[in-house]
């Protein structure tokens, strides 16, 4: 039997791509500070997934989740809120098969209802969505050599992605945030946003060095009353993850939006102007590199009956890390607005997809605006669509699962409401699909051996377009033979022509 040689090649394939639920019921008892309700404005409900784990079969997500309450109390044009976290978790089969699977996990509210029980006992019930997509990635065995009982290999060259190699690590930050001057006392918080700029990553013998800028904002009620505040703090963050094998030839995507924040006020003089801020950050990366082999696609035996073993791998290629903005612009019909106090926005759903050519990104902007009429506090909503079409190389087979954050929101007061300006950034890593049919084994039967001819040369007249392969294996002798008996150079033959076929296995 011949001898022969393989190599591994790691396939990925999408095992996972659904959409969970998860129901979440609250209980809201009101401090005693806090006025009682008289009228619920909004709640608003922010997932953030902490953890993705894949293990025995099963893909568990956990997180948790920040449920805000904003209200009006009987005093007019005061806007209050209740802020209370509730951690979630989720177990979804993951198919059966050994490798290492890689996970996204985009969380949202899809629905909520609260109701006041009593002036001071609120109840909220919502639903989450959590839409999930698992890739997971596997060495194939691939037949790269043979030797013995005449065997022959063709050959292509592959370029795909080498083994994944993946790390994350979560470090946790404190601080005291100081308000500005000019700002009115805190007294409740009514919403956070958190985003990470990665300003600096750098691979450095199997670690990669990342540095980044945290920036926090947050909308509030003030003391005594009137309209929301805002305030932006920025904070320098890094982490150094641990990348074995990984050096400065390999594409490395870095996200950092696992964030979850908690506040407390700090008094002096039963006045607040000091937060209490701790965040916790997950720094996640994701790191590719291409390899090019020559790997086998077709085979025989000169010498014996023999079938080809092959099999269509699902490859990948990595072509860029890309970071792409989004614009996103929209209008909310109300009347009578006298201010513009606060924009709450949510990142809803969202999806990449090849159409004519082009890869695009479509999804949702949920925005909430909080506004004044005449003194009196009321909001308004709109789910702002948008489509934007990515940057790409040309190939209809790419692949795209790109993390959507919020950069800046701006509104400005029309004469029928409202017209919004968002912007948005779609991050992650750029890859080409390439399926390739490849050999995983030859099997010969030693028992059926090849007839000879007894020619040790046989002429052909060759037509334009034919392969020298085919012509190989169809007299069953060699191709690098046929190439240099006729001082050919490439396996095509260009036009007609006559060939001189030495017979190896005679």
């Amino acid at each position: 039997m011949p001898e022969l040689k393989t190599t591994d090649l790691y396939v990925s394939e999408t095992v996972l791509d659904t959409a969970a639920e998860q129901s979440i019921d609250l209980d809201f008892l009101l401090p005693d500070y806090e006025p009682e309700v008289f009228r619920v404005l909004k709640t608003r409900v922010s997932p953030t997934v902490q953890q993705l784990r894949a293990a025995g079969g099963r893909l568990e997500v956990s997180g948790v989740c920040t449920v805000s309450v904003l209200y009006l109390g009987e005093e007019p044009g005061a806007l209050h809120a209740v802020r209370q976290t509730v951690p979630f978790s989720k177990s979804i089969d993951l198919p059966g098969g050994e490798g290492e699977v890689t996970a996204q996990c985009i969380p949202r509210c899809y629905h909520v209802n609260t109701r006041a029980v009593s002036g001071r006992r609120l109840e909220v019930r919502c639903g989450l969505s959590l839409r999930v997509r698992a890739v997971r990635q596997m060495p194939h065995p691939v037949l790269t050599d043979a030797t013995g009982d005449g065997v022959q290999l063709h050959r292509q060259e592959i370029t795909c992605c080498s083994k994944r190699i993946t790390a994350e690590k979560s470090c946790t930050l404190s601080e005291d945030l100081q308000l500005g001057e000019a700002k009115p006392p805190f007294h409740s918080l009514l919403d956070a946003v958190y985003q990470i700029t990665i300003t600096e990553q750098k691979l450095v013998a199997g670690k990669l060095i990342c540095r980044g800028d945290l920036t926090t904002r947050i909308l509030y009620c003030p003391e005594g009353g009137g309209g929301p505040e805002s305030m932006e703090w920025s904070e320098p963050v890094s982490q150094i993850l641990e990348l074995p094998e990984v050096d400065e030839n390999w594409l490395s995507s870095v996200q950092a939006g696992r964030i979850t924040g908690s506040f407390e006020p700090v008094r002096n003089d039963n006045e607040c102007r000091t937060l209490s801020a701790e965040w916790t950050i997950t720094f996640s990366v994701c790191c590719d590199k291409n390899e090019t082999l020559s790997l086998a696609d077709d085979g025989y035996s000169c010498q014996f009956a023999s079938e080809p073993v092959g099999e269509t791998l699902p490859l990948q290629k990595v072509l860029s890390i890309m970071s792409q903005p989004v614009s996103v612009t929209g209008s909310i019909t109300a009347s009578g607005i006298s201010s513009l106090e606060a924009l709450l926005p949510t990142i809803g759903e969202y999806n990449c997809r090849v159409e004519d050519g082009k890869l695009l990104l479509s999804g949702a902007l949920e925005v909430t605006a909080v506004i004044s009429r005449n003194g009196e506090i009321d909001t308004v909503e709109k789910t702002l669509l948008y489509e934007s079409e990515i940057q790409t190389f040309g190939s209809a087979g790419m692949s795209f699962f790109p993390a959507v954050d919020l950069q800046s929101i701006s509104g400005r007061i029309t004469a029928d409401g409202l017209e919004i300006q968002a912007a948005l950034t779609a991050s992650g890593t750029l890859y080409e699909n390439c399926p390739a049919r490849l050999l995983t084994g030859l099997n010969l039967d030693t028992e059926k051996p090849v007839q000879s001819s007894g020619a040790a040369i046989r002429l052909l007249y060759a037509n334009p377009g034919e392969n020298l392969w085919d012509i190989a294996k169809r007299y069953r002798t060699s191709l690098p033979a046929i190439i240099e008996e006729n001082g050919l150079e490439g396996e095509t033959i260009e036009s007609r022509q006559m060939l001189l076929i030495p017979m190896l296995s005679e």
